[in-house]
């Protein structure tokens, strides 16, 4: 019998069958859950699938008669539509589609519509009652932008004239009680909330997930790093000479960090002993088009490691397959809007706990991971719980 190289004759495969997806086991309790409660809220770490496979779920069971999905980034609204496309096997733009600034890949037999939270608000100026719509599910609602508040906002109010929506709210953060709280407050103490003496009420419920699949270790610097675009480049390179195989993901604040840094890894490749790995530095951020952004989910030639480096849109929704290392500055951009002012500004400003896990969580996903904070374990422990 033939003797065969397993690995020269097969490949790890690029997707977890839904099946084997954490979320697989819930899939009952979760549309009893929705066809009782107004509102529901799903906590699940990085993948445990809800954001794939929720949709789906929904659609077998005959909720959309057209569903809404609110991904937070055009990134993660694109990539994740393309993904349910394929699992449900139709075209991108017939039965699943995506609606982002300046692109809308959507057509009448759309019944599952991936957009951003700033789109649905624009929707709703025009319906208010978003009347078009049976189910809409909040992704990632704990990155906490002044829109998903705005739409939070929207949503319970018209929950309250339209008793046959059906809203989901997914965290990958333990911050489920705030947001049932949020919906349920103003309904706890009437009289109409007789069924149940649980936090929910009659209104809403929270289901756990289990999320990821392997470990991840955690290194924080004993000091400072003066400078943490150059020290995630110098932490670059001493993972490629020095840990195993796996692709490299670091986070940093915005276009001219993720230029300086792809700039500064291609001045050192020179530097690489003869016949070691190549290393392929790749951008990811909001200004990309599409088609340029989906090369960071292409694999990598032989003998290549990919370093993707990105903002914030790589934190949530969308994985990014073979990422084994995460390179976390500590740092993001937000928006922040000045009432007296009238002004809205992009700010730098230091990440939360709840951001910080969601990047170590990026690692993990196909084995065990590793995350390297660009900052001290003093440092981490200063930081807010979550963005406000």
């Amino acid at each position: 019998m033939a003797d065969f190289d397993l690995s020269r004759d097969f490949i790890p495969a690029l997707h977890k069958p839904s099946s084997l997806l954490p979320i697989a086991r819930h899939r009952k309790s979760l549309l009893y859950l929705i066809e009782t409660y107004p509102v529901v809220i799903v906590v699940g770490q990085t993948g445990s699938g809800k954001t794939t496979q929720i949709p789906q779920f929904l659609h077998q069971a005959g909720w959309c008669g057209e569903g809404k999905m609110i991904a937070p980034r055009r990134v993660a609204a694109t990539t994740v539509a393309a993904r349910v496309a394929e699992e449900m096997r139709c075209n991108l733009g017939q039965e699943v589609g995506y609606s982002i600034r300046f692109e809308d890949v959507t057509s009448a037999a759309t019944k599952i519509k991936f957009l951003t939270d700033g789109l649905l608000l624009r929707e709703a100026l025009v319906d208010p009652l978003l009347s078009r719509y049976s189910v809409i599910m909040v992704d990632e609602a704990h990155e906490r932008s002044l829109s998903s508040d705005i739409l939070l906002g929207v949503l319970k109010k018209i929950r309250k004239r339209r008793p046959d929506l059906r809203i989901i709210v997914s965290s990958a953060t333990l911050q489920a009680e705030d947001f049932l709280d949020f919906f349920t407050r103003d309904e706890r103490s009437s009289e109409k909330s007789t069924k149940s003496d649980e936090p929910g009420g009659d209104v809403g419920r929270i289901v756990n997930l289990e999320g990821r699949m392997f470990p991840v270790d955690v290194h924080c610097l004993t000091t400072p790093a003066e400078d943490y675009v150059e020290r995630a480049v110098q932490t670059v390179f001493d993972i490629h000479t020095q840990e195993g195989e796996g692709d490299i993901l670091i986070f940093l604040t915005g276009r001219e960090e993720i230029d300086a840094c792809i700039s500064m890894i291609a001045d050192r490749l020179p530097s690489l002993p003869r016949g070691s790995q190549a290393l392929q530095p790749l951008p990811l951020y909001a200004g990309l088009s599409t088609e340029q952004q989906m090369y960071v989910f292409e694999p990598a030639a032989e003998e290549t490691r990919k370093v993707i480096v990105a903002t914030n849109i790589a934190e949530a929704s969308v994985t990014i397959p073979g990422i084994v290392f995460v390179i976390d500055s500590g740092f993001v951009k937000l928006r922040a809007f000045n009432p007296s002012t009238g002004i809205e500004t992009l700010t730098a400003t230091a990440v939360s706990k709840a951001a910080a896990t969601q990047r170590a969580g990026r690692a993990g996903r196909t084995k065990s991971g590793k995350c390297y904070r660009l900052y001290t374990e003093a440092a981490y422990d200063s930081l807010e719980d979550a963005s406000v």
